[in-house]
């Protein structure tokens, strides 16, 4: 009997220092919380929770390519081509973005923008993203200056639907111009496979402080399977409707 309550006395003791008992202490334990008969090695990490790190650690890849269609009122329309690439590690995110102009004014494409972007992602709060990023605007055809921008963005996540803000501070290298604020409101709807997000943002001219320009599109992306992505969007002018951009890309993650 003393030996029966004496092994009961260990085995209680062990389970006290094995929450999850999977056999490897806590203290030692590197993957606590197993579900309960798993086989797990040494360090107490099932091969189910194994390949769940490796996913989260895993370096995911994007690049897209892209065309822009700009009408103007009172000016000549212009193309864009553009391309980014983007690899992204559990919370931050680095991309590179470049572009290609015709501007219907010179004689074919000119470099227009390069930009590298670094973001962070916060996903601790419930509900609730918060993106922090910063963006350097390398100098190219149409700019000689390398200008900087920051952008703060919140997201609440709801059942069906999610809704957002962003600030985007823009610093422009070029001498006489004026600082650049971006204040955007969007919504993210969900059908199916699609997702439907309209938006409006207002920003300041660079050349005039107290001018705001108000604009409104919506953007419809698409996944065609788990690498491939369709992306179409389209924004106008609210003060002059002739003034309206179109957009779309292809996405490819690995």
């Amino acid at each position: 009997m003393k030996k029966i309550m004496f092994l009961g006395l260990c085995a209680l003791f062990a389970f006290a220092n094995d929450s999850d008992l999977d056999g490897v202490p806590d203290n030692l334990d590197l993957c606590p919380n197993t579900p309960f008969l798993e086989t797990v090695n040494k360090n107490g990490c099932s091969i189910e929770q194994l390949k769940k790190i490796s996913k989260k650690n895993k370096i995911k890849f994007n690049i897209s390519a892209g065309y822009e269609y700009d009408n103007y009122k009172n000016s000549k329309s212009s193309h864009l081509i553009f391309t980014s690439i983007s690899a992204k590690k559990n919370q931050f995110k680095l991309s590179l973005y470049y572009s290609m102009l015709n501007d219907g004014y010179n004689n074919g494409y000119k470099s227009n923008d390069l930009i590298t972007s670094l973001y962070y992602y916060n996903y601790s709060l419930t509900n609730t993203s918060i993106k922090l990023g910063v963006k350097a605007y390398l100098p190219t055809y149409f700019n000689d200056k390398t200008d900087y921008a920051f952008l703060i963005e919140g997201i609440y996540f709801f059942n069906s639907f999610d809704i957002g803000a962003s600030e985007k501070h823009k610093i422009y290298g070029e001498s006489g111009t004026n600082d650049k604020d971006t204040i955007t409101a969007f919504a993210d709807f969900y059908y199916k496979k699609l997702t439907i997000s309209p938006y409006a943002y207002t920003e300041n001219s660079p050349y005039d402080s107290s001018t705001w320009y108000k604009y409104a599109g919506v953007t419809f992306f698409y996944p065609i399977n788990k690498k491939l992505g369709l992306m179409i969007d389209s924004s106008i002018d609210l003060e002059e409707s002739e003034n309206y951009t179109i957009d779309g890309s292809l996405s490819y993650n690995f």
